[in-house]
C-alpha cells in the first residue's frame, strides 16, 4: 500500500511537471528576424573574417582582398592579401597606437592616438556600438541580398566626418552573418563596399595579432 501511494505520488507530480512545461511553452513566443540579429550583434565581443573591400572616392574604385580582426574594446587589424602589389600590408591598432606596416620597404610607421580617433570605422565593432547609441537608426528586416533574406541596420556615425556619415549592415536571417557593410557620405554616396566572404564570431584571437 505504501509502494503503490509513493507511486501515485511520483505520477501525480510529474503530470503537475509536465502541465507546467507546457503553460511555460504556451507563455513563450518566438524571437523575431530583428531581435535575432540584434541580440547576435550586441553580445558579439570580437571577430575575424575574410572579406572584399571596395573604396570608392572622387577617382575611381580600388579593391582590396582583406583578413580582419577587431574587438570589441577597440583593437584590430587588417591585412591586405589582394592585389598582389599590396600583398603583405597591414594596420593594426592595439588600443594606443596605429602601426602600418609595408611589405614592400618592411618599414613601420607608428602612430599615438587617443581612443575615439583609432580609425576603426571599416570595422563591425564600430558599428555595433553606433547603432547601438545612435538616435538615429532604421531596421528593415525583409530585404533580399543576392539569395539570402536579410535584416539591414543602418546606424549614424558620429564626428562630423561629410566622407563618412551613414552606415548600413545587412545580416543573413537564417545564419545570422554578416553579408555587407557599406559606408556612406553625407550626400549618401557609397565611400566603402565590404563583402564578407568568410566570418567567426568571438574566436579566441591572440594580443599579438594586434602587434606590428
Amino acid at each position: 500500500y505504501i509502494m503503490l501511494t509513493l507511486m501515485k505520488r511520483i505520477a501525480c507530480a510529474a503530470a503537475a511537471l509536465c502541465f507546467c512545461a507546457v503553460l511555460a511553452s504556451c507563455g513563450k513566443t518566438e524571437m523575431t528576424a530583428m531581435e535575432k540579429v540584434q541580440k547576435q550583434i550586441s553580445e558579439m565581443e570580437s571577430y575575424k573574417c575574410a572579406a572584399t573591400l571596395t573604396r570608392i572616392s572622387n577617382k575611381g574604385e580600388m579593391t582590396y582582398e582583406t583578413v580582419q580582426y577587431n574587438k570589441s574594446s577597440g583593437e584590430y587589424r587588417l591585412e591586405i592579401t589582394s592585389p598582389e602589389s599590396m600583398k603583405g600590408n597591414f594596420t593594426v591598432y592595439d588600443g594606443t597606437t596605429i602601426s602600418q606596416y609595408n611589405a614592400k620597404t618592411d618599414e613601420t610607421v607608428t602612430l599615438d592616438m587617443p581612443k575615439g580617433q583609432n580609425g576603426d570605422e571599416l570595422f563591425l565593432c564600430s558599428f555595433v556600438r553606433n547603432y547601438l547609441q545612435s538616435e538615429d537608426v532604421a531596421v528593415d528586416t525583409a530585404v533580399n541580398l543576392d539569395e539570402s533574406q536579410c535584416t539591414m541596420l543602418e546606424a549614424v556615425v558620429p564626428g562630423g566626418n561629410k566622407y563618412i556619415a551613414t552606415e548600413k549592415l545587412w545580416v543573413d536571417n537564417e545564419t545570422l552573418m554578416p553579408l555587407k557593410f557599406v559606408i556612406y557620405d553625407e550626400q549618401g554616396n557609397e565611400r566603402y563596399v565590404i563583402t564578407y566572404n568568410e566570418f567567426e564570431y568571438n574566436p579566441k584571437i591572440e594580443d599579438s595579432v594586434f602587434k606590428a
